[in-house]
């Protein structure tokens, strides 16, 4: 309308040629008509024949939110970038700065959603025979092509994690969710088989209904091309493709350029009070690569991000431990370059013979004095440090936690690279391990017990904690499963007030 409003000024304008048109009107009515016919209907039918899952790029606008929601929790904003919401007494609002080190970060993990994980989603994996040799989210789209695999993979974005879970997740009192992304939200090359670009939709979905809930988000890129890890969860099973092999530095540079465009769309003022934090890289496999290869591209990395936001500006980021132990990476991250770095690292007690081999009650308090120590002198001595992943597994019996068709490390039938440590323990059965319609009181309260043993024992030695994850498909990994814990009892009811403390 307003450019036919502009040809009515022109012509308003035209002397002689006005008068002409004032003894014309009718003509020229239907003039305007036929013209303004020509423009709309092939737009319209442009727009109706579009495939229905374009391609989003990272300046494209968020998703719609669905308009069903729990009515007044809380009321919906009056546009899609307001910031005035809080998750919950403890917690500032999303337009004033989150005070990193003095409150703790009481953050959830969305883990197995827009990273797809068999021990999280088994059904995607089940469907197939074991000849198949579908591990991974690489060989589950190369096996399904590219529509069913859209479809499928579509279908679990939309149901997997709904709006509902994120009002849960305010309720549930924490104040920050931890979401895994592929690298292949932002780019696919020609021989990877992912599902291109719609996590990203997705994602942005998320932030909105994060930001709708007063949830500060960290995005993290969980995969690197090549694999930087060799386990499912980096997208592909197998070999480590980044920094090392043929194309190692190929992978590595690509996985930068892919960590740029995701800053530089955070860095906007629509996004940065409701993105704080950017996780760099999930659990890149120090032990298989070259230290000090990783350190320079963590070091070049963070001086690309800086390249776009300022020394003092744009998200934290926090840089994985890479499992050689937080002491290695003392005097690396010098505070006057790198400023808003937090240093991450995941503890998990089911992967350590001697702890798994405590009496209970040991195993519930060892987060007390064990990691307690280890976080507090990373603190002084290497950075801010925050877990960004744990659970309340003393066991790796969880349905393909170690993969699709391996065994496990408790039974000894682990049959992976052998590298891989089994547990000393004869008698240690998985039978029925899993089975949390029959666990009796006493095991739940040890669940319950270790749950709140680590998060105080996070809070007091470190910039906060990450748990692992919310949900697993039909609770089938239950030590593994937030959602579960918190509707059965072996969860805290709110994050902000535990009952176990290290000191009682």
């Amino acid at each position: 309308m307003q450019e036919f409003g502009r040809q009515r000024s022109a012509i308003a304008a035209g002397g002689s040629s006005t008068r002409w048109i004032q003894h014309n009107k009718k003509w020229v009515a239907l003039a305007l008509t036929l013209i303004t016919a020509a423009t709309v209907i092939p737009t319209v039918l442009l727009v109706a024949l579009r495939p229905s899952s374009p391609s989003p790029s990272p300046s494209s606008k968020p998703a719609s939110q669905p308009k069903d929601h729990q009515p007044g929790f809380p009321p919906s904003p009056q546009d899609e970038f307001n910031n005035s919401a809080r998750a919950n007494p403890y917690t500032p609002r999303l337009s004033e700065p989150f005070p990193y080190g003095d409150i703790p970060i009481r953050g959830i993990n969305l883990g197995g959603w827009l990273v797809i994980e068999p021990f999280i989603t088994p059904s995607l994996f089940d469907q197939f025979s074991a000849s198949d040799k579908v591990i991974d989210e690489y060989s589950l789209c190369k096996k399904l092509g590219p529509k069913e695999a859209l479809r499928q993979i579509r279908d679990h974005y939309e149901t997997f994690i709904t709006e509902e879970d994120f009002a849960k997740i305010a309720l549930m009192g924490f104040n920050h969710v931890r979401i895994p992304m592929g690298h292949w939200a932002i780019q696919v090359v020609e021989d990877e088989p992912y599902v291109p670009h719609l996590s990203w939709e997705y994602l942005l979905r998320a932030i909105q209904w994060a930001r709708k809930y007063g949830l500060r988000v960290m995005v993290e890129l969980h995969t690197a091309p090549g694999s930087q890890n060799g386990w499912n969860h980096s997208g592909r099973y197998g070999q480590i493709g980044f920094l090392n092999g043929t194309h190692g530095d190929e992978n590595a540079n690509r996985t930068i350029k892919i960590i740029e465009t995701m800053v530089e769309f955070f860095n906007k003022s629509e996004w940065r009070d409701v993105v704080p934090i950017f996780g760099v890289l999930n659990e890149p496999a120090i032990f298989h690569i070259e230290t000090k290869r990783v350190q320079g591209w963590y070091q070049k990395s963070h001086d690309a991000i800086r390249n776009i936001t300022g020394d003092n500006g744009g998200p934290y980021l926090t840089y994985h431990d890479g499992f050689i132990g937080l002491d290695s990476w003392n005097g690396f991250f010098d505070q006057k370059h790198y400023k808003r770095v937090f240093l991450e690292t995941h503890m998990y007690l089911m992967f350590d013979d001697n702890i798994v081999s405590l009496p209970r009650e040991e195993q519930a308090r060892f987060p007390c004095h064990g990691w307690r120590k280890i976080l507090k002198d990373s603190m002084k001595s290497a950075a801010p440090t925050m877990v960004g992943e744990f659970s309340v597994a003393t066991n790796d019996c969880g349905k393909y936690l170690n993969g699709v068709g391996l065994g496990t490390r408790y039974e000894k039938t682990l049959h992976r690279e052998s590298s891989v440590k089994q547990l000393l323990c004869p008698t240690c059965t998985c039978e029925r391990v899993e089975d949390w319609k029959n666990w009796d009181k006493n095991y739940r309260q040890f669940l319950h017990s270790f749950m709140e043993h680590q998060i105080n024992s996070f809070e007091a030695s470190s910039i906060g904690w990450f748990f692992w994850t919310y949900k697993t498909e039909n609770h089938i990994n239950p030590h593994w499963d937030y959602l579960l814990g918190w509707e059965q009892g072996w969860a805290p009811k709110d994050a902000n007030n535990i009952t176990y403390k290290c000191g009682n």
